[in-house]
């Protein structure tokens, strides 16, 4: 269970990396999908027809991001409350850059460590 009493503090322009020891399976980041994905998916057939439930297919309002052990990555917000999904926003996170991709994304900070 996250909860923000025990988690590690970051600050902004720091360099972090995923700490040693993490179950990769459940270490992600995520980002809002951009209008142009959007479009890409009402284009797709995914987005055709009904689910089992009879209703219509609901747009994907996040896209999951790879996170590499060793990689480092910075510290746009330290402490930020992330929207994920259709629910409520995540405490616990933090907003993060890939020098590789240029993406920022958002993860949670008990993944993370400070980047030696």
């Amino acid at each position: 269970m996250r909860t923000p009493y025990n988690l590690p503090s970051f600050y902004k322009g720091q360099l972090v990396t995923v700490a040693d020891g993490t179950n990769l399976r459940h270490v992600y980041g995520w980002r809002r999908v951009t209008h142009a994905e959007y479009l890409e998916w009402r284009a797709s057939p995914a987005s055709q027809g009904h689910d089992d439930a009879g209703e219509s297919h609901l747009p994907p309002k996040d896209t999951h991001i790879t996170l590499v052990p060793g990689r480092p990555y910075e510290v746009i917000r330290g402490r930020v409350a992330a929207a994920q999904g259709y629910g409520n926003p995540r405490s616990g996170c933090m907003e993060l850059q890939c020098f590789a991709t240029g993406e920022r994304f958002y993860a949670y900070r008990e993944s993370f460590k400070t980047f030696q």
